[in-house]
């Protein structure tokens, strides 16, 4: 009995811990010749201006640029000692999505048909997302928040950029991410402890209270802001 409750404790924690994306991964060198990978070389600053540049060209170029970008990211993956597709862990609520506004461009409701137009645009608009949630996915598992934290302070002290709070505002943007993926961990644990089952009414069930949190997240985060004497 002890050991059957052992393992579903186990299953359901691993299975917790692989939903979690966006996370630092350190770098382990398993022998003394091996090279450091080159983004973990990489300069904080360099890989987050490319992470939106390449997320900015992905959105504004045509279709033919999104299998040279999957490629580039594959070959950017492997380079690092990452699994392509780890880097898409934990992006149910994205795919979700995607898939809801893949729906709502494919199907004409009046008269009920399938719009090939919006079928295309739909397929090539999720890739998008997909794309450039693995390039985030990448700059996070090789860079850690303190990296960013020094690029920007760095950043902050070019004439002219002051007054943007530059060091305050985009460590903010960031860290609503994987904000978002805890919450959603939380809540997908608490769904789980209560004999919830993996099914499209699970995400139906956990996204009103994830965005509940978010947003009290967020009050908090605003006042904390406001006792500090920032007005923003």
């Amino acid at each position: 009995m002890r050991s059957s409750i052992q393992k579903t404790t186990i299953s359901k924690s691993s299975i917790l811990k692989s939903s979690t994306p966006w996370e630092y991964k350190p770098y382990r060198q398993t022998c003394a010749n091996q090279k450091k990978p080159l983004l973990y070389k990489t300069p904080a600053g360099v890989k987050l201006i490319f992470m939106f540049l390449f997320s900015a060209g992905v959105f504004i170029s045509s279709a033919i640029f999104l299998p040279v970008a999957v490629l580039f990211l594959i070959v950017l993956s492997v380079n690092t000692g990452i699994l392509p597709w780890r880097l898409l862990k934990g992006s149910a609520p994205l795919l979700v999505l995607c898939a809801g506004i893949f729906v709502l461009k494919t199907i004409e409701f009046s008269p009920l048909s399938i719009n090939t137009g919006g079928l295309i645009e739909g397929s090539f608009f999720c890739l998008r997302m997909v794309i450039s949630f693995a390039i985030g996915a990448l700059l996070f598992a090789t860079t850690t928040m303190t990296e960013i934290q020094k690029f920007l302070s760095f950043l902050e002290k070019v004439p002219g950029l002051q007054k943007f709070s530059i060091n305050l505002l985009l460590p903010l943007m960031l860290g609503f991410i994987p904000r978002f993926f805890a919450i959603w961990e939380d809540t997908e644990l608490a769904w789980i402890s209560r004999g919830g089952k993996n099914s499209p009414v699970k995400y139906i069930t956990l996204i009103p209270p994830v965005i509940s949190a978010l947003m009290e997240k967020a009050a908090e985060t605003a006042e904390a802001l406001e006792s500090r004497g920032y007005n923003i």
